[in-house]
């Protein structure tokens, strides 16, 4: 069993599976599936670190967000050479390493295919029982406003690969299939940290207190993050170099940006995850 993080090549998302293959903080048992969005030196960097590191990366070739699939001659590309796979979202007769359908009627259609398939995870798709499918699941919970996170702090996220279907799986890490070029503003400040427990992965959300305003973004990322060393205290199982960091942050009272703790949340997450289908 493998997982298929499908990931919108932004600018910290790329520093952060960067610094991953680099680190080897993830081993083949993780692949990456990279829609480029902007053309971005990034872009180059990742290409070049996960071949360095021999670790596999799925590049989406004719992306469907952003700009970067509207430009004719991209500046930056990742130079498709192994272990780098081709993944491209469904085209009649497309022989793509990676092929992403989108509704079950695309599915349907991959009977033929012999790439690997990414197709939506519903009951329809399971029952096709295509050979090497991957099920993609829009699992991550999006509140209207994220001082929300604090009704639900703590929530299931995936079962253990024992009781997944196929070759492996596929979400939106820390986010949904929905894509939006810029986040905004927001009263509150929320890290949300993946962890196993019991056989299963499960997700805990740590907010800011004093959400009153949009004023002061240092001291709700400091109160956020004042939860994460009791937190490691009684879960262990969920250290990781995304979260010592943090941790080591909150220590100094730096803000490095929200930029950055996104990036430090995607490294977290992806090592876990690496570290629980490794077990």
């Amino acid at each position: 069993m493998k997982y298929f993080p499908f990931i919108r090549g932004k600018q910290f998302d790329l520093a952060a599976l960067t610094e991953l293959a680099q680190r080897q903080l993830i081993s083949p048992q993780v692949i990456p599936i990279v829609e480029p969005v902007k053309d971005s030196p990034g872009l180059t960097k990742l290409g070049d670190a996960f071949v360095k590191s021999h670790l596999p990366l799925a590049v989406v070739t004719n992306p469907q967000v952003g700009n970067y699939g509207l430009l004719e001659q991209p500046i930056h590309a990742i130079k498709l050479q192994p272990p780098l796979l081709s993944a491209r979202y469904f085209e009649p007769d497309n022989h793509a390493q990676v092929i992403i359908a989108q509704t079950v009627a695309q599915a349907q259609l991959l009977r033929r295919q012999s790439g690997i398939k990414i197709v939506p995870n519903t009951a329809v798709t399971r029952q096709l029982a295509l050979s090497k499918a991957v099920f993609l699941t829009d699992r991550f919970t999006i509140w209207g406003h994220t001082e929300d996170y604090r009704l639900v702090q703590d929530e299931f996220y995936q079962f253990g690969p024992d009781q997944l279907p196929g070759l492996g799986f596929s979400d939106y890490p820390l986010t949904s299939g929905h894509y939006s070029e810029q986040g905004y503003p927001q009263r509150a400040l929320a890290l949300h940290l993946v962890y196993p427990e019991h056989g299963h992965l499960r997700l805990h959300h740590f907010v800011s207190v004093n959400n009153d305003d949009y004023a002061n973004p240092q001291a709700k990322f400091l109160e956020a993050a004042s939860q994460l060393t009791p937190w490691l205290t009684s879960k262990p199982q969920a250290d990781s170099f995304g979260l010592r960091t943090l941790i080591d942050l909150a220590d100094d009272q730096h803000f490095p940006g929200m930029g950055v703790l996104r990036k430090l949340q995607l490294m977290h997450h992806l090592e876990i995850i690496n570290r629980f289908l490794s077990v």
